[in-house]
């Protein structure tokens, strides 16, 4: 397992590099496909001054991907409860794996059905005339992660083991790129690609 650790805004010395290689090595004992931990720890001056330093953690294990943040006044207190959070994970995603294979056998897993949605609507122009009229949003984060082929329902336990809004995939099946999204009703979105 590779451990990574950075600092953003900030100097970081050795003793908190040091203190978040060992607090989250620990995770080990409870994965072992664990392959890289990127940990980054930074300081916002901008945010309230209770929650400024901030400790993001990102789990790189065997074809998925955990993700866990948190702020405080204190950043050995922010990687404390990083760490707890990232072990939850790892727990959590530990225990669907022990239960995958009694789900497989099941009729309603093997009958999953993936409906097509398009957006070729356009905005009333007005409604165009309006937006741009107002001050636009930017772009304001960006990041890049390794896509390893996987089935929709993979993806769906992926979204759900993020607690993202949606989870963007290569589809075993089609080896296209798709998104999966959580419905307000409780089920899932799937978005492919039509050529």
């Amino acid at each position: 397992m590779q451990l990574v650790v950075s600092g953003k805004n900030f100097h970081l010395s050795p003793a908190l590099k040091d203190y978040s290689e060992k607090k989250l090595s620990s995770i080990k004992k409870y994965f072992d496909h664990i392959i890289e931990v990127d940990v980054t720890l930074s300081v916002d001056e901008t945010r309230d001054s209770d929650e400024s330093k901030i400790c993001e953690v990102t789990v790189w294990a065997n074809g998925i991907v955990l993700r866990a943040k948190k702020a405080s006044e204190d950043l050995y207190a922010s990687i404390d409860m990083v760490a707890d959070k990232i072990e939850r994970q790892i727990k959590k995603y530990k225990e669907k794996l022990k239960e995958k294979p009694r789900r497989q056998n099941s009729k309603a897993d093997k009958q999953v059905s993936h409906k097509v949605i398009s957006f070729k609507e356009a905005l009333p122009l007005e409604d165009e005339a309006a937006l741009n009229a107002q001050k636009l949003p930017k772009i304001v984060r960006s990041g890049t992660f390794a896509m390893k082929p996987m089935f929709a329902d993979e993806a769906a336990e992926q979204l759900g083991m993020l607690k993202q809004g949606f989870y963007v995939f290569s589809n075993a099946e089609t080896n296209q790129i798709n998104v999966i999204y959580k419905r307000s009703d409780g089920n899932f979105g799937l978005i492919e690609p039509e050529y």
